[in-house]
């Protein structure tokens, strides 16, 4: 079953990739740039630890691993699928890594960038089962390592159906790190051998609070004394919430400011429509440079990469979208790094851990728009019991940074790094 899986998979995907693909670059421009790393023509790297993470959160998701091995001495190869994750890993501007997309998953494409990079280890964050990746890693006898490794009860259903390939593919892995004690038991009855699982926790409760860019400052010493509510990650459906909420509040508060962060930046007409049929007067932060002072304007809608973790760090409000509506939420860990409450809705399939912990610990959950828009304003008029929620949540989060080391130790004991 899994040779002809494997076979019927690569037909599909080779068939698609010659209908498709053509299709794509016309109607996706950004997706025409560096398209031969997409064929497998990745940086000759011999010997390098190549890290996989499929997009955004991920790339953030593995920053402080990417610090440690390159520190390390080791060079590493930083591979993503998305043109988002591509633009924020080529910002993290760590000596020793470099940034490429990953081939695509034919077995043409991942057995010549295997040739070509010939890592000592191939290190893939998260749930990416990738089977040609896969197959091409073992083909060439390197070590595969799975990193804060996740399986939703959603997912281990849907790959319950395939047990025979999942098993084969998982028993291609070194070492499965899971993220729970529910993933470890799920990946095992899919097939991994219990002796390669390891608990580790979450990455993502290492998060680095940086302050790369200077832009939070910017915005908040343009805006002045203005309270800042922030929506981060929102989805369709979330917006005009939020936007709702910003009217209801704009009738009690003073001048207050909404900096709206739509999860995928296709959708920011769709956004902007929202907002100006609400009567309200925006800016896109790539519009906001020195010298602008644009106090007249209400709303920011972010359309840059990689900035919304720094931007939490003014917020006097902050949602995080993806949970209002039935997506399954997005990273809290982001907002409470820079001692701050978090609010998000009741779909938090995706973040349920990190719920578990924050929810009544700076953590709150909204059932409803009002109830949404009543907390935000309490927020906003009590800033002493803001500060006190961000130093509850921060605590807990920080009883959780040991997973970095707990990783890192893993990995040596290995021979990884």
């Amino acid at each position: 079953m899994t040779v002809l899986f494997l076979i019927l998979y690569n037909i599909v995907i080779g068939v698609g990739i010659l209908l498709l693909a053509p299709l794509l670059l016309i109607l996706r421009p950004k997706h025409r740039r560096h398209v031969r790393e997409r064929m497998g023509i990745l940086p000759r790297r011999k010997g390098c630890v190549w890290v996989h993470a499929a997009s955004v959160g991920e790339v953030k998701a593995s920053a402080p691993l990417l610090r440690v091995i390159a520190s390390s001495g080791r060079d590493v190869l930083l591979t993503t699928m998305t043109p988002a994750g591509r633009l924020y890993a080529s910002t993290l501007n760590i000596v020793g890594v470099s940034v490429s997309y990953a081939p695509a998953d034919c077995i043409a494409f991942t057995l010549y960038a295997m040739h070509r990079v010939r890592p000592s280890a191939l290190i893939i964050l998260e749930t990416e089962i990738w089977p040609d990746l896969i197959v091409s890693a073992s083909l060439y006898n390197v070590d595969i390592v799975s990193i804060n490794a996740r399986l939703s009860e959603k997912a281990f259903r849907g790959y319950l159906f395939m047990r025979p390939v999942m098993s084969y593919l998982l028993r291609k892995f070194k070492m499965l790190c899971v993220q729970s004690q529910e993933d470890a038991e799920r990946f095992a009855q899919l097939g991994a051998r219990r002796e390669d699982i390891h608990i580790m926790g979450n990455l993502k409760y290492a998060a680095e609070n940086t302050n790369r860019s200077s832009i939070a400052q910017e915005i908040k010493g343009l805006f002045r004394d203005r309270p800042i509510i922030i929506a981060g990650s929102t989805h369709e459906g979330e917006e005009r919430i939020v936007v709702n909420c910003f009217l209801s509040l704009r009738k009690r508060l003073r001048t207050p400011l909404l900096i709206l962060a739509p999860r995928h930046l296709n959708r920011l007409k769709e956004v902007e429509e929202v907002i100006t049929h609400a009567g309200l007067a925006l800016i896109k932060r790539s519009m906001i440079a020195p010298g602008i002072l644009p106090d007249d304007y209400e709303i920011i809608v972010l359309d840059t990469v990689g900035e919304l973790a720094d931007l939490y760090s003014i917020g006097d409000a902050i949602f995080v979208g993806g949970s209002m509506v039935p997506v399954g939420g997005h990273n809290l860990i982001e907002v409470v790094i820079h001692k701050k409450p978090v609010l998000y809705g009741k779909y938090t399939e995706t973040i349920k851990e990190s719920v578990a912990l924050l929810n009544g610990n700076g953590g709150i959950m909204v059932e409803s728009e009002d109830q949404l828009c009543s907390i935000i304003s309490d927020l906003i008029e009590h800033p002493e019991e803001v500060a006190r929620l961000g130093e509850k949540a921060f605590a807990v989060i920080d009883h959780k940074a040991g997973t970095l080391a707990t990783v890192t130790d893993i990995l040596k004991k290995a021979g990884i790094v």
